[in-house]
């Protein structure tokens, strides 16, 4: 048996396959971001920060949380981030009310997917007590 007798119908089958399935892969997707954020909506607290810094100042002096904050989201581009007690969340969303927050704490109430929250609103936290 040659080569090019193998050859022919396994080039034949995957231009049919690509036949089939190339309306599939061109057709836009129809869920909507909500529906692929299927977390549930959530209350988190914590301290708005940045990617890099995570609501410290890495190795940079005289320099407050806030502008810390601001120039890497502005400057570097970084996510937000919300620091919590018990974990990192990355913020999307709501980018000129996280601004008023940056290096402060706050209270963001979105749709939480794993480590990131699709931003719904900002406020400020509320003390205990």
């Amino acid at each position: 048996m040659n080569i090019k007798s193998i050859a022919k119908p396994s080039i034949a089958a995957v231009l049919a396959l690509t036949a089939a399935l190339g309306s599939a892969w061109a057709r836009p997707s129809t869920t909507s971001l909500a529906a692929q954020t299927s977390g549930a909506e959530q209350t988190l607290t914590g301290t708005v920060g940045d990617a890099k810094c995570k609501g410290r100042t890495l190795d940079r002096k005289n320099l407050t949380l806030l502008s810390c904050t601001y120039i890497c989201t502005h400057s570097e581009h970084r996510d937000y981030v919300l620091v919590t007690k018990d974990a990192v969340y990355v913020l999307n969303g709501h980018r000129s009310d996280l601004d008023k927050f940056g290096g402060g704490r706050a209270t963001v109430t979105g749709h939480v997917d794993g480590n990131t929250v699709l931003v719904d609103s900002v406020s400020s936290a509320k003390k205990k007590g």
